[in-house]
């Protein structure tokens, strides 16, 4: 019994497992594409190639290690088309995609060149005009990206979703295509760019002379000062009245003592006064034992120890009797 109930949650661990491997997978999008790479993107040889780009959706990490790319999805359905694929190799940090990351492929047909070159290019004759992102046990798509002939040909703009991941969007109350030629080449980052003004470029347009700025610097530090001006004002005096009331409070506890100290007198005869007088005086006219503290060292008449004298040093015989 508990032999069977293991394998059920053993199995039920591994289920799950692959399906949260399975749901994060998913997450991946081919998200820009360029094939007549002229003077645009270089790969870290120096050569302008095609290259693909692969964007995480998800806010979790994904690693696309082990997962297959290709531009012939023929025998997808039986598996038999894994030799002509591409099988991203697993090791490499790289292949780690960050939450929202995006990671760039060459497709040059070099894959001897590193981890992101593919066995396949799109300038070869007959070559497809489609992309595709293919799971790690080569059965589940996980996205396909097509584009038109006329990529081959633009060596101005790339192609791609205009805003990362999102296939459609809805435009005039109807869902349209959100994939196109874009303005900008974005490899490695995101494919909507938000063109403005900087905050600096928008204050030189506003103030090309510099006067409003300046106005506002000497207000700032003239309320600066002025805090500090009234900071230092009340702390000052709070400082005086801290000085002058332990004095106050001296006056008046010599003022309640007094009546305690006259009622002492009193009670005292008067040779215990006279004892007390004497004690306080003796004490401090400095009536005691005082020591000069000078030390005197004198010279012997004789350099020597007496410890060295021969009488002292003879032997005695014992006497016989």
């Amino acid at each position: 019994m508990n032999k069977k109930r293991s394998g059920l949650i053993a199995l039920m661990v591994l289920l799950f497992s692959m399906n949260a491997f399975a749901q994060q997978i998913t997450d991946l999008k081919l998200n820009e594409m360029l094939i007549n790479n002229q003077d645009n993107y270089i790969d870290e040889y120096g050569r302008h190639v095609p290259w693909i780009e692969i964007f995480n959706t998800a806010y979790n990490s994904v690693d696309v290690a082990e997962c297959y790319l290709t531009n012939d999805t023929t025998g997808l359905a039986d598996g038999s088309g894994l030799k002509n694929w591409y099988r991203i190799p697993k090791g490499d940090p790289k292949t780690l995609l960050k939450q929202r990351g995006f990671v760039v492929f060459y497709m040059d047909n070099a894959p001897l060149y590193g981890t992101f070159h593919v066995n396949f290019d799109p300038r070869e004759e007959g070559a497809s005009n489609y992309v595709a992102l293919i799971s790690s046990n080569g059965r589940t798509l996980i996205d396909i990206f097509e584009f038109p002939d006329e990529l081959r040909e633009s060596s101005e703009h790339s192609y791609g979703y205009k805003s990362d991941g999102i296939a459609e969007v809805e435009e005039n109350g109807s869902m349209v295509s959100n994939k196109g030629f874009l303005e900008y080449f974005t490899p490695g980052s995101t494919n909507k760019v938000f063109e403005g003004l900087t905050k600096s470029e928008k204050v030189a347009l506003e103030d090309p002379y510099g006067i409003g700025l300046a106005v506002i610097s000497m207000i700032v530090v003239f309320s600066v000062l002025i805090i500090i001006y009234l900071m230092l004002k009340v702390f000052a005096r709070l400082n005086r009245a801290k000085t002058t009331k332990p004095v106050q409070t001296d006056e008046k506890m010599q003022s309640a003592a007094a009546p305690a100290i006259k009622s002492a007198k009193e009670d005292f005869t008067g040779e215990e006064l006279a004892a007390i007088t004497m004690a306080l005086h003796l004490h401090l006219s400095g009536q005691h034992d005082e020591e000069s503290e000078i030390i005197t060292i004198e010279t012997p008449s004789a350099h020597y120890s007496p410890w060295s004298q021969k009488e002292l040093t003879f032997r005695r015989n014992p006497s016989r009797r």
